[in-house]
């Protein structure tokens, strides 16, 4: 049986430690209207590019989303998280180590990224930025320096003696 929203009654929502619900802390769209909203893709050089979308990275693997929201629903409405986790390989179900924040108003992005960029959680310097200004992602995740391929592009002696390049005249 299919029932409208209006049928089922609305309970409050429980409070949280504080005192304070999860009303407080998410927004949760409204049911559509009869109306429909008709939005026409900008151009990829505008200026208003996800200004309310924040990036998060250098996030302690400890940290969890609830952490992360209590952070940043200081500075305004969280209209959405997005917590990522590795897909498969060694590290599969664990955190990546960045997110992505998404608040209603723009200026609470503005302020949230100004006040919280820099600051220590779990030991670590949160890095915020808008999104479009993220890092790219390496497919195989961060390389480390000592791990995986060389940083420098020069060749190694090996490479060069079994290639047979010689790099001292002989004489």
């Amino acid at each position: 049986m299919i029932t409208n929203s209006e049928d089922i009654p609305a309970e409050p929502l429980q409070a949280d430690k504080d005192g304070s619900s999860l009303n407080d802390h998410l927004w949760i769209p409204e049911p559509e209207s009869e109306e429909r909203v008709v939005v026409t893709p900008q151009a990829s050089g505008s200026s208003s590019l996800l200004s309310d979308r924040l990036y998060v990275g250098n996030i302690h693997p400890a940290v969890d989303e609830y952490t992360l929201l209590q952070m940043f629903t200081k500075f305004g409405k969280v209209s959405k998280l997005d917590f990522l986790f590795h897909k498969a390989g060694p590290n599969k179900g664990k955190p990546r180590g960045y997110a992505f924040l998404e608040y209603l108003h723009e200026g609470d992005a503005r302020t949230a990224l100004e006040s919280i960029n820099g600051k220590l959680l779990r030991g670590r310097k949160l890095v915020v930025t808008f999104a479009h200004q993220a890092p790219p992602e390496e497919p195989g995740g961060i390389r480390q320096a000592g791990k995986g391929k060389r940083i420098d592009a020069r060749p190694t002696t090996l490479s060069m003696m079994k290639s047979g390049i010689r790099t001292r005249p002989e004489g």
